[in-house]
């Protein structure tokens, strides 16, 4: 026999060996069973009616359904489960196990097998025919004829094999991290055969931990399994670490995008099937902890499957599950007005209240396109203190500099924030998932710990038995933080202790990424605004007539519709076909229902929905005839008594417009080349009104992206235009300016004037036809301050729109809540864009390019198509890309000062000028409100009745201006002062001073009467 080996180069292959054989130990007497199913079907039903389905066998290793298909399939054991009996289910898409008429486990290419209880003969497993857990190694897509079945079998486990094969796994794995680190020429990747790595240049560690592993591998040789773990054990404990200066709070996630490459009834699936997984596994793991957000997931498991709802509450209340998030459904933050947002959180407290019995403490928002600067304000009232996500490592140009810090509102609103650097939301606790994100705690010297979700996303079933297995071993070894599976909000609890020692970020956290998402799927955007306006009227009309009606269910539909791969545009074509005919839908009713709540008996009336004066020229009912009315605020007047004196016609002249107010002139190529209002020329660089279009071909998410070398590439549309002059009698004239544009489009921009209004109204009507080409509307100026003026939900924020380093050039394109301002420096002088349902622009240098429509490849037709397979959907769809056909577009522009009025503000225009006054038959509505004066940047937005009598008055400061409002109200009426939670009130005099960017809730409320013997 030779002496003992000196050539530890030779052992890692012999480890990796070992490893093999382990893992084909694992799973022993492997059977096939019999199963029978339906035929595949759209519909999706449930167990009680799927078990009055005809069944038929199946054979293994065969094809079925269409996208989102599911079918019932029944199993008969050959005799009961003992207590090591496993079911192992291979099939590309997602199903269910379902034991005594219960959901029981999730299935899944990341979650195959799942252990019998005792007894167990019957079997049933709905299955669906999507591509499951598709961040997963096998997730390789489906074929040409559907979801690959490869079979159902009954299998053994053997515990010794599986807990043998993680020892020696994981401290494999630590092995040749420590090598790629030391020598990171070598990496990871094992030579099979050839010269092998020497390791004359490594660490004692990476040395030790070779010579132990080989000597434990002897140990399984020589004596078996059981004897090789005793040996390992001692490795544990050898090389455990007593301080790591570090410490990893793993909770399981499993991030499910409600609706995203599936529509919603697959995302409501993909929850049940989450939540039977994540229940069946704490039993096996007790120390298992598991977070999980959207009460809109948790509603639809309810209605779905009772009984595991309750397993869940039951989970809550022994604290391994935690419910939190904050709000309904993870939303886009920069896309919905203020206070359709902020509905998203009362919704959402509201849900989280009924499954915990009180409030979230916890935004939990992973995966969002940028995170609005008023989130922070939205966050503290309504209970909220905590704010987590990793989207923000996403940045293209700049990193996030911050890992645990304090969000600071721009309004002055904080919050404690955690953002896991290095980590995005799906982890599977390899090795360099744990040691990236602790290698990039920017805080790790102030705080140790850090945050790391866990678990496969989207139809992945969140944690692994192989995940947790790995997290029960790798914690304090060499180079390991200590690890411990928490929960968010007391990992929050914790971190408060250190609040006063973080940095502060102001403002908004803009995500250098994903910008096209401010305006793919322009049809379905128009829809959304459209809905938040029916909402805003609907409201309205409730508070002001004392009526009530059931507006929360609608709520909980826009709401939805707020979800992150909803309103940006970046879901399949299923999302959409269905979406856009449910908003439209419910926009109609709502609008139908205020009608019914105000008509009646009487003379023609006038409804305003606003809480400020509005001026509107209106076609009087069943006739053609057009009249200037101006409406006090939240009330309903007679049609005779709102008709104000006509102003001085528009006058059109040869190629020049002008109403007194304003005046523009169109040059020969139906281009405005100068333009003037109340007196003041405006400072164009250029033609304004031109069409640009640009071929926009993302790198890489094309749905989502609008990348930078795009808005270097546009060509102008110079094509010969037809010009007309346009008119709508004496109150408004114009011109029409048509042309193709692009390949095979046309456009005819329109620019008009009104008589009485400073305002210059443009539309543009389009027929697009440009697959995989963007198409701005440019507005060129010379008002070139540092910064430009954005709309945001609520209030506005300012960035850069000069050459200002790289923060300034990573924003080539961002967001912008239907208005924004250019001006020179001093916001006095200026011009603002108000938009109907336009959300993203490009802004350098004074020139405006408001992004009108864009045409990707839809989601599917991408680089996702591995999880949507074109070939296998039952749609009938006219295009791969999105905004291909009709689209017409208003917005208007005016002059910018941030003295103006209040209803000339731009973003009381934002709310007031593409909403109709209602008209009806009654009589007149008084306002509650008699007077706002002073404080004209804070500007009303909403009115939310409250549940019996009054109503809320929001208002929002949309200048970074600091001031005083005074306030009147009718005899019979007080005010209060709230906020957007309504869990407190306070009085209120009428004298409400406010601040930058202040939210204000001043609720208008019945007097209080006292006793007269009193």
């Amino acid at each position: 026999m030779l002496p003992q080996q000196h050539l530890p180069q030779l052992i890692p292959n012999r480890i990796n060996s070992a490893i093999k054989r382990l893992s084909s130990q694992v799973w022993f007497n492997r059977r096939p069973v019999q199963v029978e199913a339906s035929n595949p079907q759209a519909e999706q039903i449930t167990l009680q009616k799927g078990k009055a389905l005809v069944l038929n066998p199946i054979k293994h290793c065969s094809f079925w359904g269409k996208l989102f298909d599911q079918r019932w399939c029944r199993i008969i054991l050959p005799t009961p489960a003992d207590n090591n009996t496993w079911l192992e289910w291979q099939d590309q898409g997602e199903a269910t196990l379902y034991i005594d008429d219960k959901p029981y486990y999730g299935y899944n290419v990341a979650h195959p097998s799942c252990r019998l209880p005792e007894g167990a003969t019957e079997l049933w497993v709905q299955s669906s025919c999507i591509q499951s857990a598709i961040w997963h190694p096998k997730a390789d897509g489906m074929e040409e004829s559907g979801s690959f079945f490869q079979g159902a079998f009954i299998v053994q486990r053997n515990d010794a094999a599986w807990e043998a094969y993680h020892d020696l796994k994981c401290l494999f794995d630590l092995t040749l991290d420590q090598r790629m680190r030391e020598n990171p020429q070598v990496g990871t990747t094992l030579n099979a055969s050839g010269l092998q790595a020497h390791v004359d240049k490594y660490s004692p560690v990476y040395r030790r931990l070779l010579s132990d592993m080989d000597a434990a591998v002897d140990t399984l040789e020589q004596s078996g399994i059981s004897e090789m773990r005793k040996k390992l054990a001692l490795v544990y404990e050898t090389f455990h670490m007593e301080k790591t200066f570090s410490r990893c709070v793993i909770t399981g996630h499993a991030h499910l995008d409600l609706v995203w490459i599936w529509p919603e009834r697959m995302g409501e699936l993909k929850a049940v099937n989450i939540f039977a997984t994540v229940d069946r596994l704490m039993d096996d793991y007790p120390e298992f902890r598991f977070a999980y957000s959207q009460p809109a997931s948790y509603e639809a498991v309810s209605r779905r499957e009772p009984d595991l709802y309750q397993r869940v509450l039951g989970r809550i209340n022994t604290k391994q599950w935690e419910a939190t998030g904050a709000m309904y459904v993870e939303s886009d933050t920069t896309l919905a007005c203020g206070e359709a947002l902020a509905r998203s959180f009362v919704l959402g407290q509201e849900g989280f209240t009924e499954i915990n019995g009180q409030l979230s403490r916890l935004t939990w928002l992973p995966d969002v396109f940028g995170y609005a600067a008023c989130l922070p304000q939205i966050m503290s009232q309504t209970g909220v203190d905590y704010f987590f996500t990793t989207k923000m490592t996403w940045n293209a140009i700049n990193r996030f500099p911050y890992s645990s810090f304090i969000w600071r509102g721009n309004d002055g609103s904080e919050v404690l924030a955690h953002v896991t650097q290095e980590s995005g939301y799906v982890t599977h606790m390899t090795i360099d998932n744990i040691k990236a994100p602790m290698h990039s705690n920017q805080q790790a010297d102030v705080y140790e710990e850090y945050l790391l979700p866990t678990g496969y996303g989207d139809g992945g079933g969140g944690p692994t038995p192989e995940m947790l297995e790995r997290a029960r071993r790798l914690g304090s070894l060499p180079g390991m933080p200590s690890i411990e599976w928490g929960q968010p909000e007391a990992f929050f609890e914790r971190l408060e202790s250190v609040k006063d020692n973080l940095p502060v970020h102001q403002g908004e956290c803009y995500l250098e990424y994903h910008r096209g998402t401010y305006t793919t799927h322009g049809n379905l955007k128009a829809s959304f605004r459209n809905l938040e306006r029916a909402l805003q009227v609907a409201e309205a009309v409730a508070a002001a007539t004392g009526n009530r009606w059931n507006i929360k269910d609608s709520w909980k539909r826009l709401v939805f519709a707020q979800f992150h791969d909803y309103i940006p545009g970046s879901s399949v074509w299923d999302v959409y076909m269905e979406g856009l005919q449910e908003l439209d839908g419910i926009a109609d009713q709502q609008i139908e229902t205020a009608y019914n709540a105000l008509n009646g008996e009487g003379r023609e009336c006038l409804f305003n929905p606003h809480a400020v004066m509005i001026h509107k020229w209106i076609t009087e009912p069943n006739s053609d005839t057009k009249a200037l009315v101006s409406l006090p605020p939240l009330s309903g007047c007679e049609l005779r008594d709102a008709v104000v004196d006509s102003p001085d016609p528009v006058s059109v002249q040869g190629r020049e417009v002008s109403n007194g107010l304003a005046a523009f002139q169109l040059n020969d190529s139906g281009w405005v080349d100068r333009l003037e209002w109340e007196g003041i020329s405006v400072p164009l660089s250029g033609p304004l009104g031109q069409l640009m279009i640009y071929e926009d071909k993302a790198a890489h998410f094309e749905a989502w992206d609008i990348d930078r070398h795009v808005l270097s590439s546009g060509h102008l549309c110079a094509s010969k235009a037809t010009v007309i002059a346009v008119s709508d009698g004496p109150h408004r004239g114009g011109f029409a300016v048509t042309r193709s544009i692009g390949k095979q489009s046309q456009a005819t921009v329109t620019f008009l004037l009104e008589s009485g209004s400073p305002l210059m109204h443009v539309s543009v009507e389009l027929e697009w036809n440009e697959p995989e080409c963007l198409l701005k509307l440019l507005i060129p100026t010379e008002y070139t301050a540092v910064n430009a003026r954005f709309g945001a939900p609520f209030g506005s924020v300012q960035r850069f729109q000069v050459p200002n380093g790289l923060t300034a050039e990573a924003m080539w394109e961002v967001p912008f809540s239907r208005h924004m301002a250019v001006y020179d420096d001093g916001e006095r002088e200026g011009l603002f864009v108000v938009t109907e349902n336009k959300y993203g622009a490009s802004v350098r240098s004074g020139q405006i390019g408001i992004s009108l429509v864009r045409s990707p490849r839809v989601t599917g037709y991408d680089d996702h198509s591995h999880a949507w397979p074109p070939h296998l959907t039952r749609l009938n769809i006219d295009s791969p890309y999105s905004d291909i056909g009709k689209h017409h577009i208003r917005l208007a522009l005016g002059r910018y000062s941030a003295d103006l009025p209040r209803e000339r503000q731009p973003a009381c225009l934002a709310d007031t000028l593409y909403t109709e006054p209602l008209f009806y038959k009654g009589a007149a509505i008084e306002s509650a409100v008699l007077s706002i004066e002073g404080g004209e940047s804070l500007t009303p937005c909403w009115v939310k009745p409250l549940a019996n009598e009054g109503y809320v008055l929001r208002l929002h400061e949309v200048a970074g201006q600091r001031g005083q409002l005074r306030m009147k109200v009718r005899p019979g009426w007080r005010m209060a002062l709230s906020q957007i939670g309504e869990t407190t009130s306070e009085p209120c005099n009428g004298i409400i001073s406010f601040f930058p960017y202040q939210v204000v809730s001043v609720q208008i409320l019945p007097a209080i009467h006292q006793n007269k013997e009193e």
